[in-house]
This record gives structure tokens, C-alpha cells and sequence, in this order.
């Protein structure tokens, strides 16, 4: 007998068509049995906790199909509720789904699998659940479909992109160190969504790039090292007439429709006093803007209203980084680290199907920094947010001749890569600790 595997836990609330009357926390708890015949059977249970982390776990049932059996542990509450026990055994299926990979892995044993679980008519998808997904609000929404999304196909490499956790550098005699010289570093990261904060209505930032990192390469820094930081600004334009129609907007949705009523009054009494002798100038305006035709008071007076001119902050846009690098190995050894370094960028920036091929999930980002000789942050440098790798071309050919080793690789690779951050720049990035720093931040 194998160790058993226990998914993970999930509230049910019981009480009449679901109305939250008690809140039940139930996971599901599978000890795989290997026969002498070399097939598996599986035992599958039912545990309760009390609580959401796990605590006072104990097996209140074991499932044979689609039928539990309860022992003493389980309660009436449970046991003679069939809307309730429908909703664990429901719950069950799911969960087993979630570690179905970590228990059977050939066809015969997921059958096997399915069969305890009362899945035998279901496929070799992660999860068949054909239930309309509940979403009560933005967040559970999100979670519902980054669930649903599905696994990775097979194939697609989500960690290990190099080997140990040790980075792929080039080339080999790169010192690193006391007396190295500056590099510049590329960690790819295992993207991840920023979740909406229906508080605030903004979206959270994503976890520590250190704690997503999947792999590293280490390059020289090239030549032609650049960045630039762009806002928009835009022209803007309000008439008298416009901050008028504003105020009364305002007004009605602040104080009500009467108030709104009254700042029209108001307005209009400001704006005729205003006019003085050229109450005909305001008629014309108002005139021509009842018709539709706001250029009445120009083609009667030759007057235009002030636009009040001003150019007024649009928002920012996000930066965008280019690098180019010639990679000429000098030995087999790095020859095979330049081909997976190219192997690397190709493979991390490509789009992830699912196992069902319904969604395409997003590639792999890069956190990218300028390191001095000591490894640290480069202080005379920019630094980065988080970026999407855009664009990656290859060059196979860079010094125009096609030339080869005795194993097939060639003699130089010239790399080109884009890089988008995910994230604007702001003020409170450069952080305020003090007097102005010496050094360039972002």
C-alpha cells in the first residue's frame, strides 16, 4: 500500500437549498493499492475538518462510486440530509480531479481511478464538470476561470528551465565576483494575474519575483543600452457654457434633480450678467446648441466662446527595452549552453495551450537587472519592472557566411529580443527615504 494523497479542502454549506446555515469543510483522502497483477485499486475517503486550515482532520465516510458510507464520526446533519451528501460527493469527484496525476498515471489506472471516485464514464481530462460556474463578484469570477483554464498540455515546461537552479551564463569566462565585471541578469518568472481588490477597485500586485523564478540566464551587458519614460498629454478645451452644463450635473447628482434645476437658474443668470449688452451672443449660443449647430454664434458675430485652453495629463505608457547580443562559442561545452540560453527565450515567451486546447494561458515573463562586478543592483543603471518578452529573433548567419563545428553548430548566433513591461512607472516607485538618492532607479 502506498501513501495516500488528501486534496484540498473545501466549504459546503448545508441547510436548505444551500442557505448558509453551517459551514462543513471536507477534503478527500485516496490510498492507491498495488495488486501482484501490477494494476491499482484506490481507496477513497471522506475527511472532515474543522476548519478552513485543516485542523481536527477525521474520515467520516468511504466512497465506493457514487455511494458513501458514513461511520460514527459523520453527523446527522450530514447523513440524513441528501441535498448535502449529493453536494460532497459532487465536491469529491472535483477534488480527486486535482490530484488524479499524482496517483495514476497509465490508462488502466486511471480508469481504476475514475471508477472509485464515480467518474467511470469520464474522460482523461483534468476536470469534465459541465456545471455553469457561480460567480458572485470580480474576484470569485477570476478565480473561477484561472481554475478552469485547466492544466498545462502536455509537453509545456513550467520549471526547470535550467539545470539545479543554476544559471546558464555566457560566455563561461565571465567573472562574477569581487573582480567580475557587470552582467546583466534574466530571470523568467511563472506568470501570474493580478487579482482585482473590490475595495479599493484596483488590482493587486503580483507576488515576489523571487518566489516564481523558474530559471536564469546571465549575459554581458550590451552596447547601445537605453531607456526612455513617455506620459501622454493631451489638449483640453471647456467653455463657460461647458463648465455651466457641469455644475448643474453636479448639482442634481450630489443634491438631487430640484438642486440641479436651481444651479441651471443660477447659471444662466451668471452668464446673461456676464454677457452684459450681448445677451443676443448668449441667445445665439444657446440657440445653436439646441439646434445642434455650435457654430451659430461664429457665423453671427464672428466671436468664438473662450475654450479655455489647457493641456491636461492623459496617462502613462508602459517602457520598452531592446537588446542584441552576438553569441560565438569558443568550446562544445559553450556551445551547448548558447543553444539552450536561444532555447531559453524561445521556449518562455511562447503561449501555454491547456490540456483541453480552450484557453491559451499567458507565457512566461522576465524580471531583468543590470548587476555590478559584486553581483549587486547596478545603482548608475535603470532598473526594471517585470516584462514580457515581445519579440525574439535569431540571426544564424550574423557575419554572412554559413559556418558550422564539426557538430553542427554554428559558429555565432546573433540574438534580438524585446521586452515590455507589464507595469507604468510611478512617482512612489522611486520611493521618498530621505534626501534625493545618487542613483537612477527607474
Amino acid at each position: 500500500m502506498a501513501d495516500p494523497v488528501t486534496s484540498g479542502i473545501k466549504s459546503i454549506y448545508t441547510g436548505r437549498d444551500g442557505l448558509k446555515k453551517t459551514q462543513v469543510y471536507t477534503a478527500t483522502k485516496i490510498t492507491p493499492t498495488t495488486l501482484p497483477s501490477g494494476n491499482k485499486t484506490y481507496k477513497v475517503e471522506i475527511v472532515q475538518y474543522d476548519n478552513r486550515k485543516g485542523e481536527g482532520g477525521r474520515v467520516i465516510g468511504t466512497k465506493n462510486g457514487n455511494k458513501i458510507s458514513w461511520n460514527d464520526n459523520a453527523s446527522n446533519e450530514i447523513k440524513k440530509d441528501e441535498k448535502v451528501i449529493n453536494r460532497i460527493n459532487k465536491e469529491s469527484r472535483h477534488q480527486a480531479s486535482t490530484i488524479e496525476n499524482q496517483l495514476a498515471t497509465t490508462s488502466a489506472d486511471k480508469s481504476a481511478f475514475n471508477k472509485a471516485n464515480g467518474n467511470g464514464n469520464k474522460g482523461n481530462e483534468a476536470d469534465n464538470n459541465q456545471d455553469p460556474p457561480k460567480m458572485s463578484n470580480l474576484n470569485s469570477a477570476a478565480s473561477t476561470l484561472n481554475a478552469g483554464a485547466g492544466k498545462a498540455a502536455a509537453g509545456t515546461r513550467e520549471k526547470n528551465f535550467t539545470a539545479k537552479g543554476k544559471p546558464l551564463v555566457f560566455p563561461q569566462s565571465l567573472r562574477r565576483g569581487g573582480d567580475g565585471q557587470d552582467f546583466l541578469k534574466f530571470d523568467m518568472l511563472k506568470y501570474e494575474p493580478r487579482d482585482f481588490d473590490d475595495k479599493s477597485f484596483s488590482f493587486k500586485k503580483r507576488s515576489n519575483p523571487n518566489t516564481r523564478t523558474i530559471g536564469t540566464v546571465i549575459l554581458p551587458i550590451p552596447g547601445g543600452i537605453q531607456d526612455g519614460q513617455n506620459v501622454g498629454y493631451g489638449d483640453s478645451r471647456m467653455t463657460p457654457l461647458d463648465m455651466a452644463k457641469a455644475n448643474i450635473a453636479l448639482s442634481a447628482v450630489e443634491e438631487g434633480l430640484g438642486a440641479g434645476v436651481a444651479a441651471a437658474g443660477d447659471a444662466a443668470q451668471t452668464l446673461a450678467a456676464g454677457m452684459g449688452d450681448n445677451k443676443k451672443a448668449l441667445a445665439a449660443v444657446i440657440a445653436g446648441m439646441a439646434a445642434g449647430a455650435g457654430d451659430l454664434l461664429t457665423r453671427t458675430t464672428g466671436a468664438v466662446a473662450n475654450p479655455n485652453m489647457e493641456l491636461l495629463f492623459n496617462g502613462p505608457s508602459l517602457r520598452t527595452f531592446s537588446f542584441q547580443f552576438l553569441l560565438a562559442p569558443r568550446s562544445q561545452k559553450e556551445a551547448k549552453d548558447v543553444i539552450k540560453i536561444i532555447r531559453f527565450f524561445k521556449q518562455g515567451m511562447s503561449p501555454i495551450r491547456t490540456k483541453s486546447r480552450l484557453f491559451l494561458k499567458s507565457p512566461h515573463t522576465f524580471q531583468l537587472s543590470y548587476r555590478n562586478s559584486k553581483g549587486d543592483d547596478h545603482k548608475y543603471l535603470n532598473k526594471f519592472k517585470e516584462c514580457a518578452l515581445s519579440t525574439f529573433g535569431v540571426n544564424y548567419t550574423p557575419n554572412g557566411n554559413y559556418s558550422t563545428y564539426e557538430d553542427g553548430v554554428m559558429t555565432a548566433y546573433q540574438m534580438t529580443m524585446t521586452y515590455r513591461e507589464l507595469n507604468p512607472i510611478y512617482n512612489d516607485d522611486y520611493g521618498n527615504s530621505g534626501p534625493l538618492p545618487a542613483e537612477i532607479g527607474f
